[in-house]
């Protein structure tokens, strides 16, 4: 029998006051028993919103976010014992939560853990990685590598993530490197159990085609910008990642003071020059505050607006 997930409460975040949203949010998910389900209904990405349940309910929840199209975004906050391990943990994870208890019992005894230090690669663009990869805590980034030595941010992961699918199922190489942005740990499951099980578990198999379908609206997300956004926008589409659902300038989230702009311009897929013109640009028009170059709060509606073209020619 696959494992039941628990009904949800539903909330409309579209209507919610940006200067309280976090905060009602909050208050919804900690009143959920362990295993109670929120499910948040947005209109733009919530990658923000998940920065910030990391930072202020980090272990206690999943997090299944979908894009809908046409600006409609769901997601499933479930409550969860921060302290779960084994087949706990793996019920956790977006690809495995419908899955029979039986496959989730015969995975959870062939994970292994592995540590890595920020900076470290976990495996490099091309490398044949056997495993099936998840983020237990800590922050990977996906990047890849140009002809000519630029590096480029495609995506971050985080805990209940998975790393290397496309390795996993096709027995290709990874499709780009994988780096620990923070301390990290990864549990990694051998990609030849992962297929065995999803031949005999079609709830597994289904949950692996529904994230296959995710990740591509989210490379044509990626492309669309590339294609028809100029620089400023998406500098701010990055930085929104970064920015809380406050009114006003805020401090902006955990480890967007870090960033160089280097790292800005790879993920913006930019040049460093171009992302530091972006970056005077919203300083200046009072959407962020910069020290010595690196970002460290943001006024989040200021920047929504550069982010959606509402003003700010390219730069």
């Amino acid at each position: 029998m696959p494992i039941n997930r628990s009904a949800a409460i539903t909330l409309d975040a579209r209507s919610l006051n940006a200067a309280t949203k976090t905060a009602q949010i909050l208050d919804n998910f900690d009143k959920l028993p362990i295993g109670g389900a929120l499910e948040i209904v947005e209109e733009t990405d919530p990658r923000a919103l998940r920065n910030e349940m990391a930072q202020l309910r980090p272990g206690r929840f999943s997090w299944d976010a979908r894009n809908l199209g046409s600006n409609r975004w769901t997601v499933r906050l479930e409550r969860i014992d921060e302290n779960a391990d084994g087949e706990q943990f793996l019920g956790h994870v977006t690809q495995f939560t419908s899955a029979k208890s039986t496959t989730i019992k015969e995975l959870a005894g062939q994970m292994s853990e592995r540590s890595f230090k920020s900076g470290d690669t976990i495996f490099d663009e091309g490398e044949m990685w056997p495993y099936l990869g998840i983020v237990k805590s800590g922050k990977v980034i996906y990047t890849l590598l140009s002809p000519d030595g630029k590096t480029h941010t495609i995506g971050e992961r985080l805990t209940h993530d998975t790393l290397n699918e496309s390795g996993t199922f096709d027995g290709g190489g990874a499709t780009t490197r994988a780096e620990a942005l923070t301390d990290a740990v990864v549990v990694t499951i051998p990609s030849e159990a992962v297929i065995h099980a999803a031949r005999n578990d079609a709830e597994l198999a289904l949950g692996f085609l529904i994230g296959s379908s995710q990740a591509r609206r989210r490379s044509i997300d990626t492309i669309a910008d590339l294609a028809f956004a100029h620089v400023l926008q998406r500098v701010a589409k990055f930085l929104l990642g970064y920015a809380r659902t406050s009114v006003g300038m805020t401090r902006g989230l955990p480890g967007v003071e870090n960033l160089s702009q280097a790292q800005i311009a790879a993920a913006a897929g930019t040049v460093r020059d171009m992302a530091a013109r972006a970056l005077l640009r919203l300083k200046n028009a009072g959407a962020v505050e910069l020290d010595r170059g690196r970002v460290k709060a943001i006024d989040r509606a200021r920047l929504e607006a550069f982010a959606h073209n509402v003003q700010a020619p390219p730069v």
